[in-house]
């Protein structure tokens, strides 16, 4: 898995000028999860995370790297959640190392379940409402949670521990944002890249268009030496 090997490391580039928080990985993490997300009224709300009309994003990204992703982590940008006092904006960037899988039309469906499986993560007192048209992602965090001691050491070892129980995950990183920053609308830029790569993964399976000089996508599959692979094994079969 390479095809978003490029995202991770001009994403990690974007990072680099600026400061985060080590946060500490636990898989013993202990908080509340919910089978169904729950509705927080307004009177429960502490604050809410995100921005519906300022940049901000949230996306994944599958590497079988291991010079890329080899560990565990959870990177913080901004304040912790018992720091917040009012609603500010917010980013989430998921990094995975999965295993190599050779039959393409299964290494697309493990990026499409992944897709989906951050909806299973419900921690109490964190109402999550995602967009996936906008890759953006709004919390509403309860004030009771907050009294509790909810922080993003305790959402990321929540994400990291249900990932790794899913059959080839190794690793995950974690990576939260929190407020504005002038790098943003470049991490809004990668979540459109990401959504092109897997469009492409998809229209390259389909066979839709075996000739390269017709297709739409053929700019990001020159920009993608793996998706140039699959392409032509693809056709080959």
């Amino acid at each position: 898995m390479k095809v978003y090997d490029n995202v991770i490391k001009e994403t990690l580039d974007i990072l680099k000028d600026y400061e985060g928080r080590e946060l500490k990985v636990n898989n013993d993490v202990t908080w509340n999860c919910l089978r169904n997300n729950e509705f927080l009224m307004e009177r429960e709300v502490a604050f809410e995370l995100g921005d519906r009309i300022n940049p901000c994003t949230v996306y994944n990204c599958l590497t079988s790297n291991y010079e890329l992703i080899n560990d565990d982590r959870i990177l913080l940008y901004g304040k912790d959640l018992k720091e917040i006092k009012e609603n500010t904006n917010f980013s989430r960037i998921t990094f995975m190392n999965v295993d190599q899988v050779q039959d393409p039309n299964k290494a697309y469906i493990g990026i499409k379940r992944l897709e989906y499986e951050r909806f299973k993560v419900v921690p109490e007192g964190y109402m999550i409402l995602s967009s996936s048209i906008e890759n953006k992602e709004n919390v509403r965090v309860s004030k009771k949670a907050v009294k509790k001691g909810i922080s993003f050491e305790t959402i990321g070892n929540l994400f990291i521990n249900h990932y790794k129980k899913i059959e080839g995950v190794n690793n995950v990183w974690m990576i939260f944002l929190v407020g504005d920053y002038p790098f943003i609308h470049k991490l809004v830029e990668k979540s459109m890249e990401v959504d092109a790569i897997t469009n492409a993964f998809d229209h390259i399976l389909k066979n839709v268009i075996v000739d390269c000089e017709h297709c739409p996508l053929t700019v990001i599959c020159e920009d993608i030496e793996a998706l140039r692979e699959l392409h032509f094994n693809v056709k080959k079969e």
